[in-house]
């Protein structure tokens, strides 16, 4: 698991507060939002050209509810 990985799941909680829905590259512990993955990877990219960031689209609070 990359440091980038590790943040994520650290801070998940808050990013789903912050940022559902949209897409979030996270590189050096630091967030970079947008609402298409290529553009937070290209802006995290800009700021950190040597860091790998991971990319993720932010889940929305009810894409976690399930139907039973």
């Amino acid at each position: 698991m990359t440091n980038e990985e590790k943040w994520i799941h650290q801070h998940f909680e808050e990013l789903v507060d912050k940022y559902a829905g949209r897409y979030v590259a996270v590189a050096n512990d630091e967030v970079f939002v947008s609402d298409s993955p290529k553009d937070a990877h290209l802006r995290a990219l800009e700021k950190y050209p040597t860091i790998s960031p991971s990319v993720l689209r932010v889940p929305r609070p009810e894409d976690f509810v399930c139907a039973v």
